[in-house]
């Protein structure tokens, strides 16, 4: 099973998205966490790391800049259908979801990233987590974490993504622990009627 987590930056997805993988492994299930883009794949990571934490504008199109996002996906695809292909859940912090939302944010045609898109591996299920950003968590220097206003429309484009994809909107509770257990009972209520299609085929 793929699972991925979205939201906006700051919003505690390392957190949870690791918190997730720990619950399934005390629950019996063979469970790991990737964090997309996915910085050691090269070329596409190491040049995605630079960019997003140069501190400088962005100088090239969003399309382009997208394109990297894609292919850093295409690339590490491998590595994400070996272990589906196990059994193993795989608990992704970002995915698709995330360069549509910033793509279209930045200007992108939201219709040519999906078609871009379309190829990856789709999730089995997909929880947005909603809710304040945490300012003290904001890097320095990073690309979009800094700029406010796309972090404002960020969050209410993934908001109309989340109805549109039909992803399950978790709302961010003032305490980590509360949070975690809603995630836990989405993720509960879809793994009792869950077939794994590539272990299958």
């Amino acid at each position: 099973m793929l699972i991925t987590l979205y939201g906006i930056n700051n919003i505690g997805k390392s957190t949870h998205a690791k918190r997730l993988v720990e619950r399934l492994k005390a629950e019996g299930h063979d469970a790991v966490y990737v964090k997309y883009p996915v910085y050691d794949v090269e070329p596409t990571g190491t040049y995605l790391n630079a960019f997003l934490r140069s501190g400088s504008a962005q100088e090239i199109s969003e399309e382009e800049l997208q394109m990297w996002f894609i292919l850093n996906r295409y690339q590490f695809e491998p590595k994400l259908r070996e272990w589906l292909k196990f059994g193993r859940i795989v608990v992704a912090e970002d995915y698709i979801g995330t360069g549509i939302a910033w793509g279209t944010v930045k200007g992108a045609d939201s219709e040519w990233l999906e078609s871009m898109n379309k190829n990856l591996i789709q999730e089995d299920l997909a929880i947005l987590i909603d809710g304040e950003r945490a300012m003290d968590a904001v890097e320095e220097g990073h690309l979009h974490e800094t700029n406010l206003d796309f972090m404002k429309r960020s969050r209410q484009v993934h908001l109309e993504l989340g109805e549109k994809y039909e992803w399950v909107k978790v709302p961010l509770q003032d305490e980590k622990d509360d949070t975690a257990a809603l995630i836990w009972s989405v993720v509960q209520g879809k793994l009792g009627t869950y077939v794994n299609p590539v272990k299958r085929s």
